[in-house]
């Protein structure tokens, strides 16, 4: 092969790996700076984080789980905590949303509006770390861009592993104090006598003829504890009954106008214990006068005069009853009068032939007529005197 033609081959392999390396470099370029979006405008936020957990600039930062745009910077601030500032295409800038001066916003009936928030996330098992933010409602304006976006505590996948693996170990040190007594032989001796103890009982009470047995085995003393508790149901509706019954009373008592009202709650009831009050006032000084007093009840109680006087009762009683016995018995004029029928019978005979007497029933009648001509008769000193 002469010389031109090689220089010429040379020239055309050259060629050929520029053309290439152009190629592969600008669809490198297209594809890194489309992922990346270089060639779309951007908006630059910030945010500040007690702990970022490993966050650097060039991190994706994401809304609503699609990549927006990346970390420009990672800084401390002068009061320790860090504050990160990074770059969202202007597209997406538009779902921020929120009032920075307000904690949180509500709607007419009192609702929480939902605003845009940034957390510290992580990006699949690995554990790289990104800005997730979440998507501001409508109603709420645009983000102030000079103002920090609200942040809240992480909530991604390792953080949960975390938590659950100091769960879990909580759990197990739980576990190993609840069993801890149960490796102690001691525990296992008293176990063996719990369960022995346990099986002599329910042999006792299989076999034996206590009450406990009976109500296992015996409808008929099942049905007397039955009627037992029925009865005692029933005892305590009628306590309950009664006891309605006397607050019902009881109300109307204080409600009513009747004397119990009046006795209880109205002037009524004072007067009434006033009275009583001085009536034993009163009885109280009666008693005191006849216990020290010389009256005839003070005699009659304290003194000699009372015996007699009930002496004298009892012995005018015995007189009385030998009396009526001697009149019982027929015996004098008065016994003779009220115990004979033939003195009786005299008596009402003589009568008869007074009213049948002509002579004597004109004496009586000229008696009469001469007592009616004297008139009143007069008095006179002398007279009454002698």
């Amino acid at each position: 092969m002469s010389e031109p033609q090689k220089k010429k081959r040379m020239e055309l392999r050259v060629g050929v790996f520029v053309v290439v390396a152009l190629l592969i470099g600008g669809t490198l370029a297209f594809v890194i700076g489309n992922q990346q979006s270089m060639f779309k405008s951007k908006s630059d936020y910030h945010a500040i984080f007690e702990d970022v957990g490993g966050l650097r600039a060039g991190n994706t930062v994401r809304i609503a789980g699609v990549s927006v745009g990346s970390v420009e910077s990672v800084k401390f601030r002068d009061d320790g905590q860090v504050e990160v500032h990074f770059r969202i295409i202007q597209d997406a800038a538009r779902l921020i949303r929120g009032n920075p001066g307000d904690e949180e916003t509500r709607d007419d009936e009192g609702n929480v509006i939902p605003r845009s928030e940034a957390t510290i996330g992580s990006k699949g098992m690995l554990g790289d770390r990104l800005i997730d933010i979440s998507v501001g409602d409508q109603r709420l304006p645009e983000w102030d861009r000079e103002t920090p976006l609200v942040t809240t505590a992480g909530g991604d996948l390792m953080a949960k592993v975390e938590d659950m693996a100091n769960q879990v170990e909580d759990v197990i040190g739980n576990v190993r104090t609840a069993t801890e007594p149960l490796g102690d032989p001691q525990f296992g001796q008293d176990l063996a006598e719990t369960a022995h103890n346990l099986a002599r009982l329910t042999g006792m009470l299989a076999g034996g003829d206590g009450l406990v047995q009976r109500l296992m085995t015996d409808p008929s003393t099942a049905d007397d504890v039955e009627q037992t508790l029925a009865n005692i149901r029933s005892t305590s509706d009628e306590l309950r009954r009664t006891a309605r019954s006397a607050r019902m009373i009881a109300d109307e008592v204080q409600r009513g106008d009747g004397t119990a009202h009046a006795l209880i709650y109205g002037q009524e009831g004072k007067e009434a214990l006033a009275n009583i009050g001085r009536a034993s006032d009163e009885l109280a000084t009666l008693l005191g006068d006849v216990r020290t007093g010389d009256g005839m009840v003070h005699d009659l109680i304290y003194e000699d005069t009372g015996e007699q006087m009930i002496a004298n009762l009892t012995q005018a009683s015995e007189d009385i009853a030998a009396v009526t016995g001697e009149i019982r018995s027929g015996r004098g004029t008065i016994g003779g009068l009220v115990m004979d029928p033939s003195i009786y019978e005299d008596v009402k005979r003589l009568v008869g032939d007074l009213e049948r007497n002509e002579i004597l029933r004109a004496l009586v009648r000229y008696s009469i007529r001469r007592d009616d001509s004297r008139g009143d008769a007069e008095v006179t000193e002398t007279e009454a005197s002698e």
